[in-house]
């Protein structure tokens, strides 16, 4: 009788004991998805700014120095109009802003930039294409397919 009596205490005690476990577990399980949500969080937040950044610096080239300006304006409008060292500067300055876009379709199917960032600059990416100069540049440098049809 003594032993059937420890035997249900002990049963109990590892009852009580798996119950414990069990609740440790769900709450680890929970806050380590808050983590990860964070996690996610954050790293939208530094691609986003990273992607800021990067079109900043892009920007802040044609606002400071007229010449840049100038050559990107002539590219664009009347790319027949530059010299070939011009037209060598336009296409490295139009390399750099399809590099930006092309990051934003890379985070785009990655999953970590929202639809609606990538419909603004897939809309800006479609109207440089469609300027003289956009058309003119790559005709003879390529954009992968897949940016193509995104």
């Amino acid at each position: 009788m003594k032993s059937e009596t420890l035997h249900r205490w002990l049963t109990l005690g590892a009852n009580v004991a798996v119950l414990i476990g069990l609740v440790f577990v769900g709450l680890e399980v929970r806050n380590g998805s808050a983590e990860v949500r964070n996690s996610r969080a954050a790293a939208e937040a530094q691609v986003a700014g990273d992607l800021a950044d990067g079109f900043l610096q892009l920007n802040l080239a044609t606002i400071t120095d007229s010449s840049v300006a100038r050559i990107w304006d002539l590219g664009l409008f009347a790319p027949q109009s530059l010299s070939d060292v011009e037209a060598v500067r336009f296409s490295m300055y139009m390399r750099g802003v399809f590099n930006q876009f092309q990051r934003v379709y890379q985070l785009r199917r990655t999953g970590l930039l929202d639809e609606e960032t990538w419909i603004l600059t897939a809309r800006e990416a479609a109207w440089l294409l469609d300027t003289p100069g956009g058309s003119a540049h790559f005709a003879v440098n390529d954009l992968p397919e897949s940016f193509l049809r995104a």
